[in-house]
């Protein structure tokens, strides 16, 4: 995600000013530090596609993911034209006049799906794995807070501690010391830690699993996925593949030659040639989210 920074110069006096322009300044460094939404990544890479033909510049909106970034600052600063996707500008038309504005739109669009795909990783369930090892600390924590209790003078553990020195505590055998006050100070700090690692292990419970247990949808399948969203919402038709087969003989199952079509050649052209799949991975990619959408039947 891309945060935009303002840095004062260093070795510049500070002059005064007024208590407006001080709240001014105050709010639009607030502002700064918000992440970009979703719909500000697109407008500033759609503006950067149209200031681009035009020989201006503008920043590119950045993901976590590096590889995301080299693919989106292809889409959005090579000329019109140049990229092996723009071909599939004639998908929103074959008017030539308008084709530029066709290949722009194409280009922010698959611009939407890498940002997509990024944030379905980036906010899929943990893994088991995951939990496991959270919890596990989770654990730890408790124990340590307990044995951080023990650190406290008998009658000033637990719930007695909430009424403070005990007040027939003549002998003094009931005296907090400095060092026991201090690993009191941490223990607290420590149950806040705990408390927000328990929700955070509980919402993410809490969330539906959509994978087997261990495994988390990797890049290619969330970007496949994506474009598939894209693809159907937008062009209207089937991401299903014209299969072709070889027979082999009766009884046979037959050989699959290879697999065509529109979404797989826009999907080889983006995920192959802009990025880094091979064209097998992509085609097969293709063909699990297809079968994965396919209705299922009751048995």
């Amino acid at each position: 995600m891309t945060y935009w920074w303002r840095r004062e110069m260093p070795g510049r006096s500070r002059s005064r000013k007024s208590k407006s322009s001080t709240s001014r300044r105050k709010k639009q460094r607030n502002s700064a530090l918000k992440p970009v939404s979703l719909e500000r990544k697109l407008q500033i890479a759609k503006k950067l596609l149209m200031d681009m033909s035009a020989g201006r510049r503008a920043a590119v909106p950045s993901l976590p993911n590096v590889q995301d970034n080299l693919v989106i600052r292809q889409l959005a600063t090579v000329k019109i034209g140049d990229l092996p996707v723009d071909q599939f500008g004639r998908l929103f038309g074959e008017d030539e006049s308008s084709q530029s504005d066709h290949i722009i739109e194409l280009r922010v669009d698959l611009i939407r799906v890498y940002i997509k795909a990024a944030d379905v990783r980036l906010y899929a369930r943990a893994t088991q794995e995951q939990l496991k090892s959270a919890q596990s600390a989770l654990s730890s924590v408790v124990k340590a807070v307990k044995q951080l209790d023990h650190v406290r003078p008998q009658r000033q553990r637990g719930f007695q501690a909430l009424f403070g020195s005990p007040v027939d505590d003549t002998k003094g055998l009931d005296e907090l010391n400095d060092f026991g006050a201090r690993c009191s100070t941490i223990r607290m700090d420590i149950i806040n830690c705990m408390q927000n690692l328990s929700r955070t292990i509980e919402n993410e419970n809490a969330k539906p699993r959509q994978t087997a247990a261990g495994e988390r949808k990797k890049r290619l399948r969330t970007l496949v996925e994506a474009l598939a969203d894209w693809w159907e919402s937008k062009i209207g038709e089937s991401i299903a593949p014209y299969v072709y087969a070889k027979k082999l003989g009766k009884g046979i199952p037959a050989f699959v030659v290879g697999r065509q079509g529109d979404f797989i050649e826009l999907a080889q052209a983006l995920l192959s040639n802009i990025d880094v799949f091979k064209e097998s991975e992509v085609i097969s990619a293709v063909t699990n989210v297809y079968e994965d959408r396919l209705p299922r039947t009751k048995q």
